[in-house]
């Protein structure tokens, strides 16, 4: 059965679900980072024969960390339905196929256990982020001249 892709459309065209990942995509396209919303859909083990849909928010195209994709959740909320079992299920059965990162508010990130991302970063400033996935992107071979 396909995903409901729940939210709004951009004026770039990708749908979003949150004020967070809109931002995120704002972020990433004046990076000219290019990267899909919804694309892939995953069944992740949360418990003992307990199973959950997990969807990731944005997959990056064309840039990935140790020959694995990377993943980008926005997560504002360590209480159940936040998302951070989903995520934990996904990097346990998934880890060597994604890079997942997380983007969550400061505050939040010391609660966040750390078997739920690769990398983290704060919400409230994308720059760190944006620093991180320009150093992965693959570098134009040099003219020669």
């Amino acid at each position: 059965m396909p995903h409901h892709r729940p939210g709004w459309a951009l004026p770039n065209g990708h749908i979003v679900r949150s004020q967070a990942e809109a931002a995120l995509c704002d972020y990433l396209a004046g990076l000219e980072l290019a990267h899909q919303h919804w694309a892939l859909n995953f069944d992740v083990p949360i418990g003992p024969k307990q199973w959950l849909l997990y969807v990731p928010s944005i997959v990056l195209d064309n840039i990935s960390k140790d020959k694995r994709a990377i993943v980008i959740e926005s997560v504002n909320s360590i209480q159940p339905g936040g998302g951070v079992r989903r995520l934990q299920g996904f990097r346990s059965k998934y880890a060597h196929e994604y890079f997942v990162v997380v983007v969550a508010r400061r505050a939040l990130h010391r609660r966040i256990s750390k078997d739920a991302y690769d990398a983290i970063f704060p919400e409230e400033d994308f720059e760190p982020l944006g620093e991180f996935l320009q150093r992965l992107r693959p570098q134009l071979p040099k003219s020669l001249s």
